[in-house]
């Protein structure tokens, strides 16, 4: 499952004192605070209309100059009933009646009001779309930062209504969309938070200063899109993100398991070629051998030994990595090198009866008929297959755990061999292959098919692999 980034997301610009607004205010008493003290006609090409509109502006400006709370209240309602009533005789298509009526709303706190206002006189008078959107952003402001407040107090549902309503107001920036996304998807509702982080792209748009959450609500969107197992729009917004971020190692590597999960093997295949072509720190091991399994899979089975050999290089003790480079080459039908890994596979985890016939089967390849004898009487003897499940390491030490199961045993003329306990020793190592700690466990007699579990620990600094023989 792809991670989803975490933002809280204010902004800046707000006036001094806003986000230390107390939290129970109420959205309306926001958007009227963030006001500004000044009464100012953009000069964009209003219409001024008739006498009822122009004392609708008259009453706003007094409005802003008054002190007393309910003066002020008074104001702005009158500036609304004349505005309105102006409206309704004759001046409906007047851009300034419309502009002083969203103004005079937002000073009430009006919001839907407002937008409703500011939206006709938009339409009437495109010329001023940058002073309506300013006006706009300044109520959208207050409402974003106390909804980021909110979801830092972890009250989610009142930080929902503040962001909704901010959208109302102003959806020229990605902020509140992004936040919602990430509330939502935190209370695990995933088609709402892909809804809003597909908002928060549309609304960051190809501005530089928003480019920033832009990517992270797309990145965010590609992962949620993964996480659902909608492959198609999921590959569309990985080839999106990367775009905007073709560096992005996670990004690549999330694109490219969306692409093989739609039906898409090349595609995907050529992405990882590239980032284990491009020796990143980044392409972890475990990125490493997800490729190598892909490749194998594809029945790219040179491609997925040179893959697994990349996580060799680095890791000499990595018995999964030998193994499966082993298979690897036996896919390929490469004995030489398959006798190189199964040997590297042996000197680890000689009692297992696959790395044997894996070994075996590279001599064979070979046409090395002594050796091949060799190890297939080495595994008709062998009184019981171990395989280790479970390696924990921490700081102070490793430890392994497995099941041996009881086999029919046989010399190489089929003489039965009777069951018998073999002692085991487990060596412990660092990254120079060097051994830390050993420890010794007896594997008891067990019948064909009879299992018992074993559990080694060794103690020591720098333990990160492990490796037995039969002593």
């Amino acid at each position: 499952m792809r991670k989803v980034l975490a933002g809280v997301l204010m902004v800046a610009g707000a006036a001094a004192g806003l986000a230390a607004q107390a939290q129970g205010q109420t959205a309306d008493v926001r958007v009227a605070q963030a006001q500004p003290n000044k009464w100012e006609v953009p000069n964009c090409g209003l219409e001024k209309g008739n006498f009822l509109i122009g004392s609708g502006a008259t009453y706003i400006a007094t409005g802003t100059q008054q002190s007393d709370p309910a003066k002020r209240a008074h104001q702005f309602n009158e500036a609304v009933r004349v505005v309105l009533d102006g409206i309704s005789k004759g001046q409906a298509g007047v851009s300034g009646a419309w502009y002083y009526l969203g103004r005079a709303y937002l000073y009430q706190g009006n919001i839907v009001g407002a937008d409703t206002a500011l939206t006709r006189a938009q339409q009437l008078a495109p010329s001023c779309t940058k002073d309506i959107q300013t006006t706009r952003r300044i109520s959208w402001i207050p409402l974003v930062n106390a909804g980021v407040q909110f979801m830092k107090n972890k009250n989610n549902d009142s930080a929902v209504v503040l962001f909704q309503q901010a959208n109302l107001i102003y959806q020229g920036e990605p902020n509140a969309y992004t936040n919602l996304g990430v509330l939502y998807n935190s209370i695990d509702q995933p088609d709402s938070a892909i809804a809003y982080f597909q908002k928060a792209v549309t609304a960051a748009g190809t501005d530089s200063a928003g480019a920033e959450t832009r990517d992270q609500s797309q990145y965010n969107l590609a992962a949620l899109l993964s996480n659902q197992g909608r492959w198609p729009q999921a590959v569309a917004a990985w080839q999106q993100y990367l775009k905007w971020k073709p560096d992005d190692l996670d990004g690549k590597k999330a694109y490219a398991r969306a692409l093989r999960a739609n039906g898409q093997p090349d595609a995907a295949s050529e992405i990882e070629r590239g980032l284990i072509a491009s020796g990143a720190a980044e392409v972890s091991t475990d990125d490493l051998m997800t490729a190598g399994v892909n490749f194998f899979n594809d029945k790219n089975y040179a491609e997925a030994a040179e893959t697994f050999g990349r996580v060799v290089q680095r890791e000499p003790w990595n018995r999964d990595a030998l193994f499966n480079m082993a298979n690897s080459y036996l896919g390929a039908g490469n004995g030489p090198e398959l006798v190189k890994a199964g040997t590297a596979l042996h000197a680890i985890d000689p009692m297992n009866e696959n790395s044997l016939k894996l070994l075996a089967q590279g001599y064979q390849l070979e046409k090395n008929k002594d050796l091949t004898i060799k190890l297939y009487t080495e595994l008709e003897a062998l009184p019981a297959s171990l395989t280790v499940t479970e390696v924990t390491l921490q700081a102070g030490g490793g430890k392994v755990a497995g099941t041996a199961v009881g086999r029919e045993a046989r010399t190489i003329d089929t003489k039965p061999i009777a069951p018998h306990p073999v002692t085991v020793v487990f060596e412990f190592l660092n990254k120079d292959m060097a051994v830390v700690a050993t420890s010794e466990r007896v594997i008891p007699s067990l019948n064909p098919g009879q299992s018992s579990a074993f559990e080694a620990e060794g103690l020591g600094a720098g333990i990160v692999g492990w490796r037995y023989h039969a002593k």
